[in-house]
């Protein structure tokens, strides 16, 4: 082992495992993911100072990213979000592993970023089984064990001992009913139900301990240490510039056909919504997920053509340049369209988490595509990381915006009393989705309750009915109530709806 204190990295694991099974084993997240982010980051300090490591100072963004998605798990109860935040919060954490004490994240290439989260978790797997192998053989191997002799002597005993106890054992049990019925538990073999109990803990926090270790002496393996990642050798570029060219040119001419033909169908908006035309859903669905598939693909597309074509000259470089930038501005113009559709139809129709998630998607992905002409030109490595500022951000922006709530807020604003033109020439007054609405999480109940105030009597005693339902699911449910589980917008939801309808939710 190379590092300096295997026993004391191998019980922060086995702490940081028992920690694990109790603030995670059988409970709803909620404050448990920031506490545990804090003893994880607790015990990533001590690590560094026991083995004599030396954090890297532009590093240091990353436990504090940690930290932010793991206090969101505990203040938005979307499960979507709680999902997203919970995996980024687990490839910061691979990430940490991987950089906080190596050189500067934003440093690494695309290819040593991405493979990053699963080097960090075969490598931790790696170190935890040969930490605990060292500290089994070397730190343990003073210990006093019992000889031959000595345990033939203790079975002897305890033969001994079981006629005695035959004896005394029922005696003693009719002289105390405590006794006696621990005497019947013990019979009745429901100590074995415990230590199955026990079995399913220890397989909670063995596991999680080993990582947790191997993760640990990781994070501040030695600077010289060859990584596979990072010693891997360059891959051979297997395209020549007049392939990649060519396929360059005749992307951006199918490209550039498409919008200088469908200009007005793109950008028209209201102009194309006709009797003869497209009604509201037609021309907003049309085309706007396809064209977001065509974003990301030439994203990939690019990707692969930079990394592997041959430029042999600075006249290719250049050649090269030009051509992707025309391919990424054609990308962009076609990303706007499909942007104002998806606005268009949530202006005509409301908002759902779907559109949300597209919405936000599609602003952080135009904002990737022009850091990455920005790089192509500047010639900076930096592609890696904005590409991960990127996927960061797209989750943030979630989270700060509070899906649920603006949804709910969005559709209250375009519901008052808004009139649409029909495909028919006929007019007809917009609905809002209450059944959509109410089913969506506690982060959404406080703007429920503000929309119950605010519309007509029908729309709000379906509002209502749906609110005192779920105050009285959540007082059936007793599993969120637990300290591990508290959580911030469930508790204020729940606060919330019994000052409101306390007195109800028990009838």
């Amino acid at each position: 082992m190379t590092q300096r204190y295997p026993l004391r990295l191998a019980a922060a694991g086995l702490v940081l495992g028992l920690a694990f099974d109790l603030l995670f084993n059988g409970k709803m997240l909620g404050l448990s993911a920031p506490l545990f982010v804090l003893l994880l980051l607790g015990g990533l300090a001590l690590a560094v100072r026991w083995e004599g490591a030396q954090a890297v100072r532009s590093n240091l963004w990353l436990p504090v990213a940690l930290f932010f998605f793991a206090g969101m798990v505990f203040l938005r109860a979307s499960p979507f979000l709680t999902s997203l935040n919970v995996s980024t919060a687990l490839v910061l954490c691979a990430l940490l592993a991987f950089a906080s004490t190596q050189d500067s994240l934003a440093t690494r290439s695309l290819p040593a970023l991405l493979l990053a989260p699963l080097e960090a978790l075969l490598l931790s797997l790696d170190r935890g089984g040969r930490l605990t192998a060292h500290v089994v053989r070397h730190d343990l191997q003073g210990l006093p064990r019992p000889s031959r002799q000595r345990a033939g002597s203790i079975v002897k005993g305890l033969l001994l001992a079981v006629p005695v106890l035959l004896v005394l054992v029922p005696l003693l049990a009719s002289a105390d009913v405590i006794f006696a019925e621990m005497v019947e538990w013990v019979l009745g073999l429901q100590f074995l139900a415990d230590l199955l109990e026990w079995a399913s803990h220890g397989l909670v926090i063995l596991p999680v301990g080993l990582l947790a270790a191997g993760g640990l002496a990781y994070a501040v393996r030695s600077r010289q240490e060859p990584s596979p990642g990072s010693s891997a050798a360059r891959l051979p570029r297997l395209l020549g510039f007049t392939e990649s060219a060519v396929l360059m040119g005749t992307v951006n001419a199918v490209f550039l056909t498409f919008v200088v033909v469908q200009v007005p169908y793109l950008f028209g908006g209201r102009l194309n919504i006709t009797p003869s035309g497209f009604t509201y859903a037609e021309y907003a669905r049309r085309g706007f997920g396809e064209l977001v598939t065509v974003a990301v693909a030439t994203l990939g597309l690019l990707l692969v053509l930079q990394a592997q074509t041959r430029r042999e000259s600075p006249r290719q470089e250049r050649a090269f340049d030009l051509s992707a930038t025309l391919l990424l501005a054609l990308t962009c113009v076609m990303l706007v369209s499909a942007f104002k559709r998806l606005l268009l139809y949530e202006t005509a129709y409301g908002f759902t988490q779907l559109r949300l998630y597209v919405h936000v998607f599609m602003v952080w992905l135009g904002l990737l595509l022009l850091w990455f002409a920005l790089t192509l030109w500047l010639r900076s490595p930096r592609l890696a990381l904005g590409l991960l500022v990127v996927t960061l951000g797209f989750t943030a922006t979630l989270d700060l915006l509070n899906a649920d709530a603006f949804i709910v807020r969005q559709n209250q604003q375009h519901y008052r009393g808004t009139i649409l033109p029909a495909h028919s020439g006929s007019l007809y007054q917009r609905q809002i989705d209450v059944g959509y609405l109410t089913s969506l999480s506690e982060d959404a109940v406080p703007a429920l309750i503000g929309l119950a105030e605010q519309s007509p009597a029908a729309t709000r005693r379906l509002i209502e009915e749906d609110l005192q339902q779920r105050l009285v699911t959540m007082d059936k449910s007793t599993n969120w109530r637990r300290w591990q589980s508290f959580h911030l917008s469930r508790s204020r939801a729940y606060e919330l709806l019994q000052q409101r309808y306390g007195g109800g939710s028990n009838g």
